[in-house]
């Protein structure tokens, strides 16, 4: 930016002006100089004078008369976008305002004016002038007849001082505007470690840091607290028929009439999916807790409205008491899960939590034995869905799920057997099973590029098992696959269940040369802190958060906020759940480096997902790389 260096001169006096014009402003003379230079364009030759530019400023000067007058042109200026640096300001002017009132009605607007009074008389002492206009940095003193180089001096530096004053102001606000969205953007992380994004009700970690401080106060266990667990029935049908971006309406409908019929005092939470989650301090008896999980059911039998549809949604309520059915948070809080399974066996949809519950039912155990012969005999299958570098568009690798052709319950979902699996010591034959899997078909897989990766899920037991590095290693090494193609991809809430033993169990996989991705980042159960110090290379942001960002600013917002996070940390980023292009166009101009969901492809098992690689124009872009 060029430098302020004009110049406002009052005076009644038009002497005055044109002396500081001498001093201040460069007239161009007509001399020896440029006869020379005429000479030697005349008659081609090269007899030039060397040049004499100096450093001094080309000043541009303007003048006023009276004190009103200096004050429009002052106005004038700062309208203009081009201010006055510098004001010499005499201090008689009559019959107008003199100096002293001018200088104090310009300062009134525009105090970062540079002020130099020029006087001869002396009844103006600098004491009265200082009385009267304050002890000031912006302020000098110069009598008449003046020196000439105290005027060129004066205007260099208080015009310079002016210049750099500016750009400070300028630096400053910069950095105010950094730190005002560098707190934005912290207030948005932390609303994201507490907060359910989509309903903005309180999320897990919110609901259990809640409930531990009701259970913490004196008169609790006197008073009692009744906690619910609430699940959707049949949710999955609705998300399946009319996709996801409708079910998250019913679900913000949902978490609407569930405020209403809640009373302030009491927390609300939505965990995940169609999981909610309400505790009520002061109701410690069945009878209470019954007609506040029937006001729920209530609540809930209109109804909801999507897509010119209206339909019916029903839930189970799980019903936990403090301090009979649980001492802690987490005892209450996985107590009214299991008792929210049991409610949707029966009329009316929820029941109180009873210690038999804590065994398994007939299905489970029935489940259970048969999960374990499909792992032994290879009755499961693994399914696998592309991710696509955005960049390049082009597949940069695919996630391995798993899936489980029952042959009496049809396909179970891995929500239902892997749950099973961890509860009963299953996960790791589990785990491993993929593992091999994956293996075996990589050599069919890579052979489309040696750019691509493939990636399989960590359950948090298999965090707890310090054995897990070498054992993952032993298969590897059988199957000749490098670890630097396997991406192992872990949640946040894993990782909290033994946040130490989970950074050296990490810790030991990078070191082998596995990625490792942090699935369904932003649903708020870790710190920040502690990701930051984990060995991590991606992170994936959670689906819930994709969805809607096409039509939803807030959601967009997040995704931005996760993106500039993770490069930040100098993480790779990918966005799961993209299911429009319009989501696609969106994630690309954010920077998103990769993308997974239904708009690149659906999970397929190993044949499938074969043809799709010989016929995709994402897998063919990877010739040209």
């Amino acid at each position: 930016m060029e430098p302020n260096l004009r110049i406002l001169v009052v005076d009644d006096n038009v002497a005055i002006h044109n002396d500081f014009r001498k001093v201040l402003v460069k007239e161009k003379i007509f001399g020896e100089n440029e006869f020379r230079s005429l000479e030697a364009e005349l008659f081609q030759t090269d007899d030039r004078p060397p040049s004499h530019d100096t450093e001094t400023p080309v000043y541009e000067v303007d003048s006023a008369y009276q004190g009103q007058e200096a004050l429009e042109m002052v106005e004038k200026a700062e309208e203009a976008g081009q201010p006055y640096a510098l004001i010499f300001m005499d201090i008689r002017m009559p019959p107008g305002w003199d100096g002293i009132h001018t200088i104090s009605k310009i300062w009134e607007r525009f105090p970062h004016i540079e002020m130099v009074i020029c006087t001869a008389y002396s009844d103006y002492s600098w004491e009265r002038i200082t009385r009267e206009l304050g002890t000031t940095d912006r302020l000098l003193f110069l009598r008449k007849p003046f020196d000439t180089t105290a005027v060129k001096q004066m205007a260099l530096s208080l015009t310079q001082k002016w210049n750099l004053s500016r750009q400070a102001e300028r630096y400053v606000k910069q950095l105010e505007n950094e730190i005002r969205e560098r707190r934005r953007s912290e207030n948005q992380l932390a609303y994201l470690a507490h907060y359910d994004v989509l309903t903005g009700l309180a999320n897990r970690t919110l609901f259990i840091k809640k409930l531990e401080e009701a259970i913490e106060k004196p008169d609790a266990g006197e008073k009692g607290i009744s906690c619910f667990f609430i699940d959707l029935d049949r949710f999955k049908d609705i998300n399946d028929s009319l996709g996801y971006p409708n079910g998250n309406r019913i679900i913000i409908q949902v978490a609407q009439r569930l405020r209403s019929v809640i009373n302030p005092e009491s927390v609300v939470a939505r965990f995940a999916g169609d999981e909610f989650g309400v505790f009520v301090e002061g109701i410690g008896d069945r009878e209470a807790a019954e007609k506040c999980a029937t006001t729920i059911h209530q609540a809930l039998e209109p109804l909801f409205e999507v897509e010119d549809l209206q339909l019916e949604v029903r839930a189970s309520i799980g019903i936990v008491l403090f301090p009979e059915h649980g001492e802690d948070a987490e005892t209450l809080l996985r107590r009214a899960d299991l008792t929210m399974s049991k409610a949707k066996t029966i009329d009316p949809g929820f029941t109180f939590y009873d210690p038999l519950f804590d065994h398994f039912s007939v299905k489970r155990l029935s489940l259970l034995s048969e999960l374990r012969a499909a792992i032994n005999q290879d009755d499961l299958v693994l399914h696998y869905q592309p991710k696509v570098d955005m960049v390049h568009n082009k597949v940069s690798g695919f996630e391995a799920l798993v899936r489980w052709r029952h042959p009496k319950h049809g396909m179970v979902s891995p929500t239902e057997f892997v749950p099973l699996a961890e509860r009963s010591g299953l996960i790791k034959p589990l785990t491993f099973w993929v593992l091999r899997e994956v293996c075996r078909h990589w050599p069919a897989l890579s052979a489309f590029s040696k750019t691509l990766t493939v990636s399989i899920n960590l359950s948090a037991r298999d965090l707890l098992d310090s054995q897990l590095p070498a054992q993952m290693e032993k298969v590897l090494q059988a199957h000749n696959m490098d670890p630097k193609f396997l991406t192992v991809e872990i949640t946040e809430s894993a990782m909290m269940e033994d946040p130490d033993q989970a950074r050296q169990v990490l810790q030991k996989l990078s070191d082998m040369g596995i990625c490792l991705a942090i699935d369904d980042f932003g649903t708020g159960y870790s710190s920040l802190a502690y990701l930051k110090n984990l060995p991590v290379d991606e992170i994936k942001i959670d689906q819930s958060f994709v969805f809607d960002m096409w039509e939803s600013q807030d959601d967009a917002n997040i995704v931005k906020s996760t993106i500039d996070l993770g490069h930040t940390l100098g993480l790779h980023v990918i966005a799961e759940g993209v299911e429009r292009e319009e989501t696609w166009n969106m994630l690309r101009d954010l920077g998103c480096d990769q993308a997974q969901g239904y708009f690149v492809g659906v999970p397929v098992d190993y044949e499938k997902i074969l043809e799709w690689m010989r016929s995709s124009s994402w897998a063919k872009a990877l010739a040209h790389h």
